[in-house]
Parts: C-alpha cells; sequence; structure tokens
C-alpha cells in the first residue's frame, strides 16, 4: 500500500506529471527534458511522466519514445483518434501510479517554480491545488475576456462553487480525488469542474504564464464553446432558467403591445402598430428556437451519457523503461 494510503506526503511517495498533447512534435523534447528538470528539484520523490497522445499526426509518440534516456519512468498513452483535451487529462490521471498527479501543458507554460508551490500545498495537507496564472502568456482579447466571464458565470451559477473564478490553467490532485473521478462517466466533461465538485481540501496557487515556445494552441473557438456548453449542461440549470425569465419578460411584453395595438385600432390617425407586432412574432419565435436549442443541448448530453459509451479509447498505454 502507497505512503499515501496512509497519509504521509514526503520521501517516497511517486508524483506523476499528467501531460496531455496534441500535434506537439516540436514541443515533445522539451517537455521529456522538463520532466527530468523535476526529477531533479525532488529527489524524494519518485517522478513519473505519463504523457496522453491525443491522436496525434505528426510523429508526437515517436519523439517521445527516441527522448527516453536511462532512468526515465515514462508511460506513453496513445488514444486511437483525437478525443479532446478533457478526454485527454482523464485518460493521464486514470491511467497514471502516483500517489497525487499534477497535470502539465505539453507546450512549456509551467514555470519550475509552480511545481514547487504545488507540491508543497500538497505536502501542507491539499487534495486539490488548483494553479491560477497571475500573468497570462496570451494578449488579452475578446477570447481571453470571454474565458475569464465564462469562469466567472460558471462559479456563481453552478454547482460547484470551489471552481475557481478566475479559470484554473492546471491542476494537482490526490490519488483520493482520482479514484472518486473513476467512477464519474459523464462522456461530455469539464473534468476541472469534476474535479471541484469532488470536494476534499482545496487551495490555490499563482504563477506568472510563460509564453509558448514553439507552435500555435490547439485549442480552437469550436473546443473552447463546446467546453462551455458541457460544463453548464453537466453542473448548472442556469440555461433553463434564464429561458423562464425571458419568458415572462417576453409575455409581459407581448400584453403590452397588445393594449397598444387595441389603442390603435381605437384611433385611426395613430401610426399602425403593424410594424412593432411582427417585430413581437419574430423575436418571440427565435426566442422559442433558442429555448428549444438549449434543451436540446440538454437532452443530447443525457442520451450520450445513457449509451454509457467510454471516455476515451486507448490504443496503446506503454511504459518506456529501460
Amino acid at each position: 500500500m502507497s505512503q499515501e494510503a496512509f497519509g504521509v506526503r514526503g520521501s517516497g511517495s511517486r508524483l506523476s506529471l499528467v501531460v496531455p498533447a496534441y500535434d506537439e512534435a516540436d514541443n515533445a523534447q522539451g517537455f521529456v527534458s522538463f520532466y527530468r528538470e523535476i526529477a531533479a528539484e525532488f529527489p524524494d520523490l519518485e517522478i513519473e511522466l505519463v504523457v496522453v497522445d491525443d491522436g496525434s499526426t505528426d510523429g508526437t509518440p515517436g519523439i517521445v519514445r527516441q527522448e527516453r534516456a536511462a532512468g526515465d519512468r515514462i508511460v506513453l498513452v496513445e488514444l486511437s483518434r483525437n478525443f479532446g483535451s478533457h478526454a485527454a487529462i482523464t485518460a493521464g490521471l486514470l491511467e497514471c501510479t502516483g500517489d497525487v498527479a499534477l497535470t502539465l501543458s505539453a507546450d512549456l507554460q509551467e514555470p519550475i517554480s509552480a511545481v514547487r508551490d504545488f507540491v508543497a500545498q500538497w505536502r501542507d495537507g491539499a487534495d486539490i491545488v488548483w494553479g491560477l496564472r497571475s500573468v497570462r502568456a496570451v494578449k488579452r482579447g475578446p477570447q481571453e475576456s470571454f474565458a475569464q466571464g465564462f469562469s466567472k458565470v460558471f462559479n456563481a451559477t453552478s454547482s460547484v462553487p470551489t471552481y475557481p473564478k478566475a479559470g484554473p490553467s492546471q491542476i494537482l490532485v490526490t490519488r483520493k480525488v482520482i479514484e472518486t473521478l473513476r467512477g464519474m462517466p459523464e462522456t461530455n466533461r469539464n473534468v476541472l469542474a469534476m474535479i471541484a465538485w469532488v470536494g476534499y481540501e482545496q487551495r490555490e496557487i499563482y504563477f506568472e504564464q510563460l509564453p509558448r515556445p514553439r507552435g500555435v494552441s490547439k485549442w480552437t473557438t469550436s473546443k473552447k464553446a463546446k467546453l462551455v456548453i458541457d460544463s453548464f449542461v453537466e453542473f448548472s440549470s442556469a440555461p433553463v432558467r434564464w429561458l423562464t425569465l425571458l419568458g415572462l419578460a417576453g409575455g409581459a411584453l407581448g400584453v403590452l403591445l397588445l393594449l397598444v395595438a387595441a389603442v390603435f385600432m381605437f384611433f385611426p390617425g395613430l401610426p399602425s402598430g403593424t410594424t412593432l407586432i411582427v417585430a413581437l412574432i419574430l423575436a418571440v419565435g427565435g426566442a422559442q428556437l433558442v429555448g428549444i436549442g438549449v434543451i436540446g443541448e440538454y437532452l443530447w448530453r443525457a442520451g450520450d451519457d445513457a449509451r454509457r459509451r467510454p471516455i476515451y479509447v486507448a490504443k496503446s498505454v506503454e511504459t518506456l523503461k529501460d
């Protein structure tokens, strides 16, 4: 039985570094080197690197194999296709063997000082440590503002108030959190929100995000939009309630406009209210279609979960060692 099972968080414990990678051949050598830097920083811990290749087409797994050296402990998980970053993070957490696991980006945006802070909070008793960016590498723009706004709204309206308002970047979790996550089968997932929902002792650390050294981010606008929808469907009834409020407001406005139209009937000299009524019909019809769409998103995801398909399909799980 591991030391973590007895509550010991020190010498001899294993720390798994979980790195999801999708077409990161340019950075593969870099994150393997960073793994060795972390191993040298914590000689009292066993350090394991778990690379989850999320259906790369640029040879990322082959470069990871080439970079392995004597003394490395690297687990390479190859998924059968691109399942998305949150499925890849899930795969890494479920396939790792550590007493504690820390997610890191394949594009090398976390400094070694952040890893020290993560480990220090874990040694001090935290079961979940959120990594928040005090300085973001990406220039502030519409997408970045939207991401921060989402985190604040989600924190305020969802069933997981421990989800950080600032929006998490990386996370450290203990083995008991991982085992709890193993029993959560949602297909369309925000795995970070799921971890927040678990509870336990949760803390935060802040770090200055480093600029990406090579390549471009694969975190596209469509993937971000899907994550937003998945998050609200999983953990919040707020969109449905917003529709109810919109319906009440639309109904009240409709009654008011009908009264206005009735007044126009008795005073032929006043301008016709036909245009106003047509506009109201179009607005209400559009709101109804939006409402059907929102409810459809909830129903689709409920059906997707009911099918019980796996969250990911691992083509291979390979431990690279001497």
